[in-house]
């Protein structure tokens, strides 16, 4: 008997302009048919080429602009730099952020193929992986805190932190589990989003202690 794939969430965070087209088309990849052809990127612009040119540690597998990436914890160091406009990032609006968030199974079940990591993809010591059995070597501790920051004792802790689930190219609307949003004016404004479009999604609006709005 197949071993059934656990329940996890992950998260993927977008800017809210790129909702409406991803709640009709679902999530794609720079290049894909159903990418709105005016897609906001948010985050570190020279991450997101590099990806496109760094190859997945596993054959067959492409490179890792060819996935789509969500994180296994809430309060990612790059939302952070996203807030406060920190290492060349541009500062985006805590209000302009949507979590979108996934169940792994579903994702699992949707995509032709995915892998995870053990830290930042695009990281030359993070190794990446296609076998559920090898969830165990995620830092679960440092990915589901709020702690980011290296020390002497500790200076991979950063590149732990940001562990990743990547799915290829193309994911429906069905995957999307929740969505989380900075306050009640937004959760309104996604409501007639939705139904608009006759979606039944779960609409929370994030705790301070949980996602990383401040």
């Amino acid at each position: 008997m197949t071993k059934p794939i656990p329940k996890i969430l992950v998260y993927r965070i977008v800017h809210f302009n790129n909702l409406a087209h991803i709640l009709k088309h679902g999530m794609a990849i720079k290049g894909h048919g159903d990418l709105h052809p005016d897609y906001i990127n948010i985050g570190n612009s020279e991450i997101i080429q590099s990806r496109d040119s760094f190859p997945v540690k596993i054959d067959g597998y492409g490179h890792i602009g060819d996935y789509i990436p969500f994180y296994w914890g809430t309060q990612s160091i790059m939302l952070y730099n996203i807030l406060t406009g920190l290492n060349g990032v541009q500062k985006h609006l805590p209000n302009d952020i949507v979590y979108i968030c996934c169940f792994i199974d579903d994702l699992i079940n949707n995509c032709s193929k995915f892998f995870f990591t053990d830290g930042q993809a695009n990281k030359k010591f993070t190794k990446h992986f296609n076998d559920l059995a090898d969830l165990n070597s995620i830092d679960w501790d440092i990915v589901n805190g709020s702690d980011f920051k290296k020390t002497e004792a500790d200076i991979d802790l950063p590149r732990r932190y940001q562990a990743e689930f990547l799915a290829h190219q193309y994911l429906p609307v069905s995957c999307i589990n929740n969505l989380v949003v900075y306050n009640e004016n937004r959760k309104k404004d996604i409501q007639l989003l939705l139904a608009d479009k006759e979606l039944d999604i779960e609409i929370k609006v994030a705790t301070k202690d949980f996602y990383f709005y401040f």
